[in-house]
């Protein structure tokens, strides 16, 4: 019996790739899918690392974002406009009638500014590292996130198996309220699902 084809990357893929490789676009693993050697904590982003990843599910995903690469005059303590992440999505992650749960959906979209914040957070110390960091982002390490709200709105279905990116865009900062705007996508743009996400910052911690 001839032995099974190699599971196909997500960075293989022609239109993921165009993504991937676009001009002033840098690349990161996500927390969730780091390797034993990257992860920082291992209790944490267990949903993902350990139930979710695997080849009847999520066997693979990769974050990218704009390199910010001046950042003097911002204005915001936040670094970045946006990130996004794309997830292969298997049937292990379905629902009803071969499409992907909805509450995997918000799972998706959560995961998305989660990682949105850790990156900044890691473009903050490379910053300060190298005496960049602009005025409005000092103390931005004593701060903490977690979700406080998400309104997610699910516009149409996302059969499996299916590739899709997901987006996490800066909207407005309110106190120790961040608001953020995320979309669900797919190859040809099409935008399955979207979400008005809420964060409260908290002092003394990290993501």
């Amino acid at each position: 019996m001839p032995a099974a084809p190699e599971p196909v990357k997500i960075a293989d893929v022609p239109w993921c790739a165009a993504l991937l490789h676009a001009p002033d676009t840098l690349t990161f693993i996500p927390q969730s899918f780091a390797t034993k050697e990257d992860a920082e904590v291992s209790s944490k982003d267990q949903l993902f690392r350990r139930t979710l990843r695997n080849e009847e599910a999520i066997p693979d995903c990769i974050g990218f974002y704009p390199d910010p690469k001046d950042v003097s005059d911002t204005t915001s303590p936040f670094l970045l406009a946006s990130s996004s992440i794309i997830f292969d999505l298997r049937p292990g992650v379905n629902g009803y009638n071969g499409t992907v749960h909805g509450g995997l959906i918000a799972a998706l979209m959560d995961e998305s500014m989660g990682a949105y914040l850790y990156t900044n957070d890691r473009i903050y110390k490379q910053k300060k590292a190298e005496g960049l960091l602009p005025a409005a982002s000092k103390g931005f390490e004593d701060m903490g996130f977690a979700t406080s709200r998400m309104d997610v709105r699910l516009l149409k279905p996302i059969r499996t198996p299916q590739i899709v990116v997901v987006t996490t865009r800066l909207a407005a900062i309110d106190g120790r309220k961040v608001h953020f705007s995320v979309e669900v996508k797919g190859k040809e743009g099409k935008v399955y699902a979207t979400c008005d996400g809420t964060w409260v910052s908290f002092g003394g911690g990290k993501l």
